[in-house]
């Protein structure tokens, strides 16, 4: 006896939805691959003409893009994925920590140039192996900066030695 197409025991093919959804979802990772820098995208798991597919896809525009990445999603659909979401995921997290570092940093800029002396000695007990002399001499020049209106360069240099702090921290 031949056993039934739609037979219990079987399981069911998946539905047109679920494969759209499903083509949807790696046409996604495409595009999250094209808007990787070119250092990110060599720590992707890819295969050679994947990632020759994702180089060639970042000068398109419009159409011929749209058109790339569902080109895209039927090479991702050929591999097992989870090794770039992976690497994606960790490329965010790093990106993520990064920006949480910048806005560290911000905030210290703007309670040094608004409360001086006070929140630098506060910095100063978080970082104890901070260069004292230098962070009091660009905050000084910051201030100045600051009440002349001048253009902010002592700012940003304080803002660069503050990020180094941030990433020492870690």
């Amino acid at each position: 006896m031949e056993p039934d197409a739609y037979d219990d025991a079987q399981t069911p093919a998946p539905s047109k939805s679920a494969r759209k959804r499903a083509h949807k979802e790696l046409q996604d990772l495409g595009v999250a691959l094209l808007a990787l820098s070119p250092s990110q995208l060599e720590r992707v798991p890819l295969t050679p003409d994947l990632r020759a597919a994702v180089s060639a896809g970042r000068a398109l525009r419009k159409g011929a893009r749209s058109r790339h990445v569902r080109h895209l999603g039927n090479l991702l659909a050929a591999l097992d994925v989870t090794g770039v979401h992976a690497a994606l995921e960790g490329i965010r997290g790093a990106s993520a920590r990064d920006t949480a570092r910048l806005h560290r940093a911000e905030r210290w800029r703007a309670r040094l140039l608004d409360e001086g002396d006070i929140a630098l000695g506060e910095l100063l007990e978080l970082y104890p192996l901070a260069d004292r002399q230098r962070l009091r001499a660009l905050l000084r020049a910051a201030q100045q900066e600051r009440t002349h209106a001048a253009a902010p360069r002592r700012q940003r240099e304080l803002l660069r030695a503050l990020r180094a702090l941030e990433g020492t921290a870690d």
